[in-house]
Formats: C-alpha cells, structure tokens, sequence
C-alpha cells in the first residue's frame, strides 16, 4: 500500500477558512467525526469501508510468512495464551492475510518451531493443573549468560524468587504452596519486606506464580514449564539425603499421562508406587476400572493397586498432591488477612499479632482436643473442672497484677512505706 500524500503549502492555504464559511478546527473543537462523541453508525461503517480497502490494496508476497509475523508478536507480547483466546487470534490473522486453506492451529504453530530454535524460542503447549484448561507458552530455552542477565530483576530479586520457588517445592506433605506471609519472609537483606510484598505482584502479574484460590502461592503453568530443566536439576531428590528418597515422597514426579511436572493432582494410593497423575489425566489413564498405569509400563515389579473412586464425583481419585492435601477449611479468614495485607502494600500494625493470637488459640483448642479424645467421662469432666480452677486463678493473678499496678495501689504503698520510717521506737518502760 502506498503511503497517503501528505497536504502540501498551498493546499492547505487554499482550504476554506473562516472568512469563507468553512469550519475551523482549533484546539480539538469541530472535530466532529473523529475518536469521541458524536459518531454515528454511517461513520462507523465508513471507516470500516476504509480499513478493508487499506488491506485490500496490500500486496503480500507471502501471505503465510505474514501470518506468522502476526501471530508470533501477539504471542511475543503475551507470553501466556490460552488455547480459546490463540484460536481467536489465528482466526483474525487468517482474516488479515487472506489465506484460502490455512492450516489447522496445531500444525501451523508446529511449523514455527524450528525457525523459533534458531532464536532459542519455542512455544510449548501445556494445561493448566487447577482448570486443565489448554494453553500456549513462549519459553526461552538457552539458559546462557546473556540469558541470565537479559532480565528485568535485580539480582537480589533473583534471588528472591529462587527462595520462594524453593519453598514452594519442598512445602511439606507434598503440597507445593505456600502463604504469602511464608513468602515474604524469604525476603534476605538489602530487600525489605515491603519490597518482598511488591515483588510478589510483579510474579503473579507476569505468571511467575499463581494464586490458589485457597490464597496460597503456586507455581505457574509458565514456571513450571520454563523452569523444568532447573526443577529437575534442583530437585531430583532431597537436599538433606543422600539416598534416594521413597517413592511417595519425590519432589520432582511427572504426570504418567502428558509427562508434565505434577504439583497439583494425585499419586498412587500404594505408598512404593510413585506414580502422579493430573486432575484431569486421571480419567483418561485409569480407564474404566481404575487399574494403577504402574501395572502396565512396570512388568517385573508391577502395582496392583486399584484407585478407589471419590464418593462425590464417582471418579477415580488417589492421595491428593498440592493445595488439597492440606485439607485447607479454616484458613480462608486467615488467606483473605494476607491478601489484604498484600494489596495494602505493607502489613498492618495488628495484622501479626492477631495472627499469632489467632495460631496460639487454635493450637491450644487442638491441644485439648488431643488430650480429651479417648478417655472416660468422668476425667474428662475433672480436666473440665481444672480449666475453669486455672482460668479463675488466672483471672485472680491478672486481677491482683491489675490492682497492684494501679495508681492508687501505688500511692498506697507509698504513705505505708512513709509511716514505717516515721514510726517512734518501742516504748522502754513496756519492756
């Protein structure tokens, strides 16, 4: 398309002026039919008329090559896109290119990929763990020095990030999340924690982490994609033991069904059989009678452990892996406190000790629990009856503390004291 003349000089000094009746525009006045009010739908559809003769009069000497252009910089500018919205964008590429027969999506994106290795791109194709929804990842893979410093983070914040990603894969009972508040406290000098707070929505904006909706930090689909190399080479096995760990207890286990990183679905029922699946590959793996994947792909060991189904849903489900296996019920007023504090920018001045009080309390209601379960009535009423003795005693010493605390109290003891010194000597004829 060739570009549009600008007006010349003499053009624009032969135009109508106001002298001659023709509208003036000054300082945005009488626009009219431009960007802002006032537009009708003949003027929506002139501009429409208008778009489609630009692209009418491009001349694409390779409409797929264009195609792909257009595809790889929203994707570039996206990094993360979900398998709906890829499809939406291919289609009004297609549109813009004008291809007769374009290819199917999966292939066209397969067709990029060697051109994409050159620049040590490529895009993988993952599912969300939670969802299972489909998506496309652009990744990096060379992980170079050059790579290492084209970053937008400190290497501090670097470093940061390293340590919540840490904790989240070595979070205990295989739950691979974390509270922010644990995140925050990952924060090393010079970073402080209101730093730390800001840092974590930079990950979460550019799907480094994720947010369970429990309100516990996950890894990403893009994390655990990007990152597999350094996931596998990190945590193939536990830190603190050299010998190779069981196989229920495996940091770094993928799914029996797409080969991806599990962090969230279930394992295998059978505590020596270390196979993961996904939510949602756990239908498509098992079958129809729940049979372990384990006891066709390992002949001379085989499992012959049969997934029971879950009582809810009537599909089979093994031991929860990721947020679910904390059996989370109580804490969502205690992961809504954080995401408040969280979006505040800093904690508040109570938001600590109300959380220590609040993890005090239940701990010593558990703590009673414990020592009630499974003992008779009757010491159950005697430990009853000594709560109350030590709350009242407690309430008496709190009393007395309060009392000899006092302003009075302590101007009391004062004129006692005065008195004492100023008291005569005993009387010598009494003795």
């Amino acid at each position: 398309m060739a570009p549009r003349a600008s007006t010349s000089r003499a053009q624009r000094s032969a135009s109508p002026s106001d002298d001659d009746g023709g509208p003036r525009q000054r300082n945005g006045k009488g626009k009219g039919k431009g960007k802002g009010e006032g537009r009708t739908a003949a003027d929506e559809e002139h501009d429409e008329n208008d778009n489609a003769a630009q692209l009418a009069a491009l001349d694409l000497k390779d409409p797929l090559k264009t195609c792909r252009h257009l595809f790889l910089q929203a994707l570039v500018a996206r990094k993360v896109v979900h398998l709906d919205t890829a499809k939406a964008l291919y289609q009004e590429c297609v549109k813009l290119c004008r291809l007769d027969a374009p290819p199917p999506l999966e292939n066209f994106v397969a067709q990029m990929e060697p051109g994409l290795s050159l620049c040590g791109l490529d895009i993988k194709a993952t599912r969300d763990q939670e969802s299972g929804q489909g998506m496309y990842i652009l990744v990096n893979t060379i992980q170079d020095e050059p790579a290492k410093v084209a970053t937008e983070y400190k290497p501090e914040e670097i470093a940061f990030f390293k340590a919540v990603v840490e904790k989240i894969m070595l979070a205990p009972r295989l739950s691979y999340s974390i509270s922010q508040t644990d995140a925050v406290r990952c924060a090393k000098q010079p970073l402080t924690k209101t730093v730390a707070i800001q840092l974590i929505k930079s990950f979460l904006a550019k799907g480094w982490l994720s947010l369970h909706p429990s309100g516990r930090l996950i890894l990403s689909p893009r994390s655990l994609v990007e990152l597999a190399p350094y996931l596998r080479e990190t945590f193939a096995q536990d830190p603190e033991d050299d010998e190779e760990p069981d196989p229920r207890h495996r940091i770094v286990v993928d799914c029996n069904d797409c080969l991806a990183i599990v962090t969230s679905g279930y394992a295998c029922p059978n505590p020596s059989c270390g196979i993961r699946l996904h939510t949602f590959c756990a239908t498509r793996r098992l079958g129809a009678n729940g049979q372990c994947p384990d006891h066709f792909s390992n002949p001379p060991d085989p499992c012959n452990q049969v997934w029971p189904r879950d009582p809810k849903t009537r599909k089979f489900a093994g031991v929860p892996v990721g947020v679910a296996a904390l059996g989370l019920d109580d804490e969502d007023e205690a992961d809504e406190s954080v995401r408040a504090t969280s979006e505040a920018g800093s904690p508040g001045p109570g938001a600590a000790s109300a959380m220590k009080k609040n993890g005090k309390s239940k701990g010593k209601a558990a703590a009673k629990k414990g020592k009630k379960r499974g003992r008779p009535a009757g010491e159950e009423d005697e430990d009853e009856d000594d709560e109350l003795v030590d709350d009242d005693d407690d309430d008496s010493d709190a009393a007395a503390s309060r009392n000899e605390s006092s302003p009075a109290a302590t101007r009391k003891s004062s004129r006692a004291t005065k008195q004492k010194r100023v008291a005569p000597p005993p009387d010598s004829d009494e003795d």
